[in-house]
């Protein structure tokens, strides 16, 4: 067998070997335990005959009675088919829990239960990868089992992937890419770079007045993009209302010209329609411009991270008074084509509920969307009287902190 387990490993080769895997993960990556500079963290590997065989990176989170949380978020990663070596990681990784006094570790690994187009969700998928379920349950493991709900666990079980190609806009639904153009058209205009950041946060503030929860604040997001650098993606739609105007007065002007002139009836009432529509938004825009009190309005935010085989659309935050402009199904589409252009064939839209007809995931089923379902979250339990009571409390806690906080 000859494995070695490091707990100091550098984080240059964690992060080559979680990229070269099957299992690759921005939450297994190196830059991951910068975001999360709250926690402590520990880069561990196992190696054998001088290769690395698997990675973890673990983060440590204080706890009462001088205790700890060991978490390890979407790993770890390895090969989950060698018995040996994932009774063996986790081992070490129990000792190494017990000497920092952890009543706990929890760790969700990248293992597929089952993966399926999301337009395919009403037929039967084989659930696959038991035996691995089976394997850390034999180690210790107490599985969560098949969770449902975001709230059911540390990190959704549930997840929205899309695969991308060169060409990834030949398999998007037409309405979609109608989306798009209505932006567009609409006068969205977009922002990237570390100079919108704040019009980004402001962006995801109007989420929590939305939801009345509280989200991450300016100093995360701008620790993010320090962290990753060019390899951060920060947007931000904006709509001019004075460019706007101009150009709906242009149109008003040209239509109502065209109104004069032969056109078949078909024809006609298309233009008849369009210069209705320019009008409505026209009186909609100049009640906005007045509402706003202002040059611009910001309509919607994101900020996403890749490393060399993956993209993670982080997070988004869209201004409610101005979702007819679609202006996030643009933000996307601006996303995948830098996915696109830098050959990441994967890109991940983050977290879902596992009954996959909630509005945020209705939302992302617009792209060609797979739904990931993963094997779900483990506990290598080692106080049981502190655990149980973590378990059972901390989500209510941290809930009811978000909802306060976010009715401040």
């Amino acid at each position: 067998m000859n494995y070695l387990f490091h707990a100091d490993a550098k984080p240059a080769e964690i992060d080559a070997f979680v990229q070269s895997s099957d299992q690759n993960s921005l939450f297994q990556c190196s830059p991951w335990a910068a975001v999360k500079s709250n926690w402590e963290h520990l880069f561990t590997s196992v190696t054998q005959d001088g290769s690395t065989v698997g990675t973890a990176l673990v983060l440590i989170r204080p706890m009462p009675l001088n205790s700890t949380l060991f978490y390890i978020p979407r790993g770890p990663v390895m090969d989950y088919s060698n018995a040996d070596l994932v009774q063996f990681y986790l081992e070490q990784l129990v000792a190494l829990a017990k000497s920092r006094h952890a009543i706990a570790v929890r760790f969700d690994p990248k293992i597929l239960s089952r993966k399926y187009p999301y337009k395919d969700r009403m037929n039967e998928h084989e659930y696959r990868n038991q035996e691995i379920i089976d394997l850390l349950k034999s180690c210790g493991a107490v599985h969560r089992g098949f969770t449902v709900r975001i709230e059911e666990s540390t990190q959704p079980r549930f997840n929205a992937e899309m695969d991308i190609i060169p060409d990834y806009r030949s398999t998007i639904e037409h309405k979609t890419v109608h989306a798009f153009e209505t932006a567009e058209r609409k006068g969205i205009e977009v922002y990237q770079g570390t100079d919108v950041l704040h019009d980004f946060a402001t962006a995801m503030h109007y989420t929590e007045v939305r939801k009345k929860v509280a989200l991450r604040k300016e100093d995360y997001f701008r620790n993010m993009m320090d962290v990753y650098q060019d390899r951060a993606v920060c947007m931000v739609a904006k709509l001019n209302f004075a460019r706007q105007l101009k150009r709906l007065e242009e149109n008003i002007a040209a239509e109502t010209g065209e109104l004069a002139q032969k056109h078949s009836r078909k024809e006609l009432n298309q233009i008849r329609q369009m210069l209705q529509e320019d009008q409505t938004e026209q009186k909609r825009l100049l009640e906005d411009q007045k509402r706003e009190n202002s040059e611009d309005v910001i309509t919607c935010g994101i900020l996403a991270c890749y490393n060399s085989g993956i993209m993670e659309l982080f997070y988004m935050g869209n201004n409610p008074d101005y979702m007819r402009m679609k202006s996030s199904y643009l933000l996307y589409d601006k996303c995948l084509a830098i996915a696109a252009a830098k050959g990441i064939p994967e890109c991940s839209f983050g977290g879902i509920e596992g009954t996959l007809d909630d509005g945020l995931t209705l939302f992302k089923s617009n792209f060609p969307m797979n739904v990931e379902e993963y094997i779900g979250e483990f506990n290598l339990i080692l106080n049981k009287p502190l655990y149980k009571g973590f378990d059972e409390t901390y989500p209510k806690l941290l809930k009811l902190a978000a909802n306060l906080r976010g009715k401040a």
